[in-house]
């Protein structure tokens, strides 16, 4: 019983799967469910309208669109998506049935982006069919490249500067390129996209620039493309090159500049920005106050030769020197002291003369009151000396520039021997006043000891409280001063000077006497009275020129009288006023000048020798002897003390003599005397203020009349 249930079940399911497969069979015979047209991968942009195709043949299940799987609906008008319609018609081919129903997007947006597919729902009588899964990819155009909130891009010259251009908001991202005046720059730039979940991107480029100042003004360009767009956006903006002062410096002098000249150093450039700083350096140290861009020097000096002037301008971006070494041409100047040189006869002697000058100065040696030279170089070398060389030479340095003045000096050449003390015997100072006693010592060589005695005792300084020593050396000796601070009774009376050197030694007994001052209540009255005498003359010269003034208007000149006074304001001084006055002036003039001067010291010409340096024959030689020994000096040198050279023609600092061969004895004080520009030790080194002194000259004038002089001074 049980086999035969069982035998019958398995023949009843057989059956049901021949009826099932014989249905399909038919089914499948009389047409299924497929596809006759699916859509595409698409492209769009936005705000655009697309339709994607969906063809089905013989279709018995329901058919929808998924977006992103999604199902949008069944209905054509899909009321859920406004943008959204199944459009299409049925179309019988062949006895097959064929449906459209392409998904029709319009104004397409963002959010239309996805995957999407078309699918038709399985019945009993055939399966489910599906499309492939196509994607539309919506397209965005960018946002406006943006450079920065700016017109100009401010760049550094030669220094490299990022420039940066950033397009937003773009799908794809975009594409950023750049351009300098229209030409494409493909070095050195560098992009990024960056993709947000919005399925937007963003680009930043950045470009980097290396500028020049020729760059200044151009454009550069910035340009943001996708398939979106049509025409690239475009922006701009305009290079800033900026640098450090770019520095160009003068002066205001055409010609090589000279000393004392006023010259203003100047700075021009360019520079950007130009709000420039100025300083100025001389030898690279600053100069206080220089804030311009201009430099004034009044007077420049030589100092300034081979310096070095520095501008500096400074700006944002940096600073930049400009230099010039200045050549300065100047007068010529002697190089340190004058180097006297002491020999003895048969030695040989060099005379140096150091002088710069920018240009190097010409070098000429004469012997003074000489006019012939003995040398044109700066040294001048004299093999063997004889007497006749000693004396002053004069070493003149002249500049080849015109304008600048000569500058002269005198070397001695000098004869060793013993000290000689050339002090006045007499010597003053007031009581409660400071005296000075002067020991004058002409010593070649120098003196090794000088010493003062008071009462044949040395004076101790260091107990003395009041006494102290002063020494002024000079070119062939020193001056040595004893100082005494207020001077009392007892300080009056002599005082030994002895000298030594290593030729010898001198003495001097000096004799301090007291010197009258007059009281001061009679200095005072003889101002007062000097005042109310020229105050007495004074009105009296008003008042007379009042009388005068008076008279003349009152009084009527004839013709008589006008010629009286004619005559009188015309009438020269008689012959006999004329020619005492004339005697005056020529006896004069014979005492300051005597005629047979050159007679008397016998002067000659000096000429140069085949060794090239002057010589003296014996003849006429100045042979100059001491009263004292009977000997020559040592030298023709003078101490000058009281005068000062002319700024033309002779060194500051140093003594200076006249060129004038005509000896002019118009002083005599401390034994020397002055004649032209220099003070002399005088011929016969006689003490002149010696009240028993004769002068040698006075029997060469006959004496002057005196009713002569004093009609002389009334003329």
């Amino acid at each position: 019983m049980m086999e035969s249930y069982g035998g019958w079940q398995k023949m009843l399911v057989q059956s049901w799967l021949y009826l099932s497969l014989s249905l399909l069979i038919i089914t499948r015979a009389l047409g299924s469910q497929q596809f006759t047209a699916q859509p595409e991968n698409t492209t769009t942009t936005q705000n655009s309208t697309i339709v994607l195709q969906c063809e089905v043949k013989n279709r018995q299940g329901t058919l929808q669109w998924t977006r992103n799987r999604l199902g949008l609906g069944t209905v054509r008008a899909l009321p859920g998506f406004p943008r959204y319609s199944m459009v299409g018609g049925t179309n019988i081919i062949g006895g097959d049935t064929i449906e459209e129903y392409n998904l029709k997007i319009v104004d397409i947006q963002l959010e239309d982006d996805g995957e999407y597919r078309c699918q038709v729902t399985a019945t009993e009588q055939t399966h489910g069919i599906i499309t492939n899964k196509i994607t539309l990819n919506v397209q965005l155009p960018p946002d406006p490249p943006q450079m920065g909130d700016v017109s100009t891009i401010a760049v550094i010259q030669g220094s490299p500067t990022n420039v940066s251009c950033q397009a937003n908001n773009g799908k794809p991202g975009a594409e950023i390129t750049w351009y300098q005046e229209g030409v494409r720059i493909t070095h050195n730039v560098f992009s990024r996209t960056m993709t947000r979940t919005d399925k937007r991107a963003d680009t930043l480029s950045v470009v980097t620039i290396v500028a020049s100042k020729e760059d200044a003004g151009k454009k550069i360009e910035c340009r943001a493309n996708n398939p979106a767009l049509r025409v690239p956006y475009k922006t701009h903006a305009i290079l800033d090159v900026q640098y450090p002062p770019s520095l160009t410096m003068a002066h205001n002098i055409s010609r090589q500049i000279r000393e004392y000249d006023y010259v203003r150093f100047t700075c021009t450039g360019t520079a950007n920005p130009y709000n420039i700083q100025w300083k100025w350096y001389h030898d690279g140290v600053g100069i206080s106050g220089s804030n311009q861009n201009y430099l004034d020097i009044p007077s420049i000096k030589r100092d300034y030769h081979q310096s070095r002037i520095t501008c500096e301008g400074s700006n944002a971006v940096g600073s930049t020197r400009a230099y010039e070494t200045l050549q300065i041409q100047y007068g010529p100047r002697f190089i340190g002291a004058p180097q006297h040189v002491a020999v003895d006869l048969g030695d040989s002697a060099t005379l140096v003369c150091n002088a710069e000058g920018n240009p190097e100065p010409n070098i000429l040696w004469t012997k003074q009151d000489y006019y012939n030279p003995v040398s044109t170089s700066p040294t001048f070398n004299i093999p063997e000396v004889e007497a006749q060389d000693l004396g002053t030479y004069i070493c003149t340095a002249t500049s080849l520039v015109a304008g600048f003045h000569e500058v002269s000096r005198e070397i001695l050449l000098l004869q060793k021997g013993p000290p000689k003390i050339l002090s006045n015997k007499n010597q003053y100072a007031a009581t409660g006043a400071s005296a000075k006693l002067e020991c004058l010592v002409r010593s070649v060589p120098t003196p090794t000891k000088i010493k003062w005695e008071r009462n044949n005792v040395e004076i101790d300084y260091a107990s003395s409280g009041r006494y102290s020593e002063l020494e002024e050396p000079l070119a062939d000796g020193v001056k040595h001063m004893l100082q005494i601070i207020q001077v009392q009774e007892s300080d009056f009376g002599q005082y030994n000077c002895s000298v030594e050197n290593a030729r010898g030694a001198d003495l001097i007994t000096i004799t301090l006497l007291e010197k009258d001052i007059l009281p001061l209540s009679y200095i005072i009255g003889g101002v007062v009275g000097g005042v109310a005498l020229i105050f007495l003359i004074v009105i009296v010269f008003v008042i007379y020129h009042r009388y005068k003034a008076s008279d003349s208007d009152s009084y009527a000149e004839t013709d008589s009288n006008t010629e009286i006074k004619k005559r009188e304001k015309t009438e020269s001084p008689s012959d006999f006023t004329k020619s005492t006055l004339m005697d005056q002036w020529r006896q004069d003039l014979n005492f300051h000048c005597p005629t047979d001067y050159e007679d008397l010291y016998g002067q000659k010409e000096h000429k140069l020798n085949s060794s090239g340096y002057g010589t003296l024959t014996s003849d006429n030689y100045i042979n100059a002897y001491d009263h004292h020994n009977g000997g020559p000096l040592f030298s023709d040198y003078a101490h000058r003390t009281d005068e000062a050279p002319p700024a033309e023609r002779y060194e500051y600092g140093y003594n200076t003599i006249s060129y004038s061969p005509h000896l002019s004895r118009s002083r005599f004080e401390n034994g020397y005397n002055t004649y032209g520009t220099s003070s002399f030790r005088s011929a016969s080194r006689t003490d002149f203020t010696n009240p028993d002194y004769t002068d040698p000259y006075s029997n060469r004038l006959p004496p002057a009349d005196v009713n002569t002089a004093k009609l002389a001074t009334t003329v």
